[in-house]
């Protein structure tokens, strides 16, 4: 994992760097994850276009993408995708977080979209939700799980963005008291608990992955995105 530092955007990444269980890497530079990138400057807008970001992947919903345009979406040069999932409400109580991202994964028909969208994309890929963490994070961790990225990998990954939304973070809860101080965190435990789920209903990402009607060529496809 390597964040990628923007002026406006806290919680932006790479997916490369992560070990898998055959003692492969996962590349740099094929996929990124982040919060909304609402403002891009000029500088960061040719250094996306040089080092070759052809693909966006939004998953808001109508109303938050009136509320903050993704930047990207104004630039013709890259190829934005809005595949709205669900989510994007806060949970009512803190042991709901790892059943709501399991409410994500049964998405299905949005999530087999996010991922033909992978399969036929040129470049490097761009995944973003509002603050990069519970959708964005629910989707990297199917990516990172089909790579055969390591569990704790996986966890490492998911966890790290309450690091880099922190500020932010205090400050709503500061404006906010009443707000359940749960709200806002990626917690190794939500995410460690959503594996457990899939797993219990799913049994295994190429049993999902079939179950959206993916060949083994097409996950071969998605795989290599990120993992020679």
């Amino acid at each position: 994992m390597e964040r990628i530092k923007l002026e406006y955007v806290k919680n932006f990444r790479d997916l490369g760097g992560y070990l898998t269980s055959d003692n492969k890497v996962t590349n740099f530079n094929r996929i990124y994850r982040s919060s909304v990138p609402t403002t891009l400057t000029d500088k960061e807008r040719e250094f996306f276009r040089r080092n070759n970001l052809k693909t966006i992947i939004d998953l808001r919903n109508k109303e938050e993408i009136t509320k903050k345009k993704n930047a990207f979406s104004n630039f013709e040069e890259f190829n934005y995708y809005n595949i709205p999932l669900r989510g994007g409400d806060f949970p009512k109580k803190e042991k709901d977080i790892s059943y709501g991202y399991l409410d994500i994964i049964d998405d299905l028909d949005s999530i087999k979209e996010v991922f033909k969208t992978i399969r036929d994309s040129e470049g490097i890929v761009l995944i973003n939700c509002n603050a990069g963490k519970d959708r964005t994070g629910v989707i990297c961790m199917l990516i990172l799980l089909l790579c055969n990225v390591l569990e704790d990998e996986i966890l490492i990954d998911y966890q790290v963005s309450y690091t880099y939304l922190r500020d932010d973070i205090r400050k709503m809860h500061l404006d906010n008291p009443k707000m359940p101080k749960y709200l806002g965190n990626s917690k190794m435990e939500y995410m460690e608990d959503a594996l457990k789920l899939f797993k219990d209903k799913y049994e295994s990402i190429d049993n999902y992955m079939m179950l959206l009607g993916f060949t083994k060529k097409d996950i071969l496809k998605i795989v290599k995105k990120l993992v020679d």
